[in-house]
């Protein structure tokens, strides 16, 4: 059968629903931590209200500089909670698919190990690539935003989705470390040559479809019990609850879906080299 993203997401979202007693208690762990993690830096950040209401930082505020700061970290927090929540989650997703890992508990599956470093390590030198990429093609792209505005920015979407591609077909990296048949950079676009939009879509369809749930549920809680029960720092903890367990919805689908994909080319890379 031919491998495309139709098939991919598909296979994905059986999968994922066929193992979602699984998946509630591979992503119960972190999905907790994670949102205690981030109700903790939202309720010590001093606003908590900006969960619930419209943030409008005036300049002309003399504290204006020091909410942005809060707010900032607050944020960056949350991204480095969610960055190690994510790793601890995708590892045992990525083996339960490609090589089951039956009979395992819980705790020894989500226990942090030297492989988890790696991960991490590996998802950093990858944005720490794609971020320099994108600083260095920018530099000649300003100065035709100066020149003409529309154009800049036709040309600054091209280069993002041009970096994205590149970033999209070294993916392949990431399934491979967790199941420890490590694959290179070079290997990966390899496997993956032609396959660079599939691969493009699995990596922001999952995630872009779980951030619109997430704001429907942060809106519907705001609009639903907040009126009734007020704004709290509860509250807060049950939005971010809801959010996260969204999100690693998405992650499942998106992790899954990039497991299929190395599957099928791993296996028909194999085959050509034997």
């Amino acid at each position: 059968m031919p491998l495309n993203l139709a098939r991919a997401l598909a296979n994905a979202h059986r999968f994922v629903w066929q193992h979602r007693q699984d998946l509630f208690a591979y992503a119960f762990l972190p999905v907790v931590v994670l949102g205690l993690l981030e109700t903790l830096a939202i309720g010590a950040s001093g606003d908590w209200r900006t969960m619930f209401e419209p943030v409008v930082i005036s300049s002309e505020d003399p504290e204006a500089a020091q909410a942005a700061l809060r707010i900032g970290l607050t944020h960056l927090i949350r991204v480095v909670a969610l960055a190690f929540a994510y790793v601890l989650f995708a590892i045992p997703w990525y083996r339960k698919q490609l090589v089951g890992d039956a009979g395992k508990k819980i705790g020894t599956l989500l226990r942090w190990s030297p492989l988890h470093w790696r991960f991490i390590g590996s998802s950093l030198v990858l944005i720490l690539i794609m971020s320099a990429a994108m600083m260095v093609l920018s530099i000649p792209l300003k100065a035709l935003a100066g020149a003409n505005p529309m154009a800049g920015l036709v040309a600054q979407t091209m280069l993002l989705v041009f970096v994205g591609l590149a970033g999209a077909r070294v993916l392949l990296i990431f399934p491979a470390l967790a199941i420890g048949a490590p694959l290179t950079p070079r290997q990966s676009l390899e496997l993956t040559r032609g396959r660079g939009w599939m691969l493009f879509a699995i990596a922001v369809l999952p995630l872009l479809a779980s951030v619109m749930l997430s704001l429907i549920m942060a809106n519907v809680i705001a609009l639903v019990l907040v009126p009734v029960i007020g704004t709290s720092i509860s509250l807060v903890l049950l939005t971010v609850l809801v959010i996260d367990a969204l999100s690693f919805i998405g992650f499942a689908i998106q992790i899954s879906a990039l497991g299929y994909v190395y599957q099928q080319l791993a296996q028909s890379g194999t085959s050509r080299s034997s």
